[in-house]
């Protein structure tokens, strides 16, 4: 987190500047792809299906914010997905459209940093849009 604030910090010395916080990224050509390293973690049993929440987005979409970007005023924006959801949902259902074994769901404590985020400020402020609004509609792209 330290290394992320100082680039964020590094960024604002510029005199027009952007900073889109993107959540996890999938789709093709991400670690998140039917043929992604992710994927091939999976089928070795190497993604933990547990309570840790994250925020998805489509790399479409982030391709589409960060062309968007270019237009808006100088701020931080969080860029995902609407649907924050606990590894434990998500996990399966990327199995799923990656074709590949679904680990057993844990239950267990969460880690303090794993939560989702909100993209509302993009959305309301912004006028930026997903196409991908849920991770359940963007895996069944994979």
């Amino acid at each position: 987190m330290a290394g992320v604030a100082a680039l964020e910090s590094a960024v604002q010395e510029a005199p027009e500047w952007v900073v889109l916080r993107y959540g996890t990224l999938y789709g093709p050509g991400t670690w998140y792809a039917r043929d992604g390293l992710m994927a091939q973690f999976a089928a070795a049993g190497r993604v933990p299906a547990d309570a840790d929440v994250s925020s998805l987005l489509h790399i479409d979409d982030a391709v589409a914010a960060a062309v968007a970007a270019l237009r808006w005023p100088t701020g931080a924006v969080n860029v995902c997905d609407d649907e924050p959801s606990a590894a434990s949902e998500w996990v399966p259902a990327f199995c799923a459209a990656a074709q590949v074994p679904a680990p057993a769901s844990t239950v267990g404590e969460r880690h303090g940093w794993a939560r989702g985020a909100s993209s509302q400020f993009a959305r309301t402020d912004r006028g930026w849009v997903p196409a991908y609004p849920s991770w359940r509609d963007g895996f069944a792209t994979l």
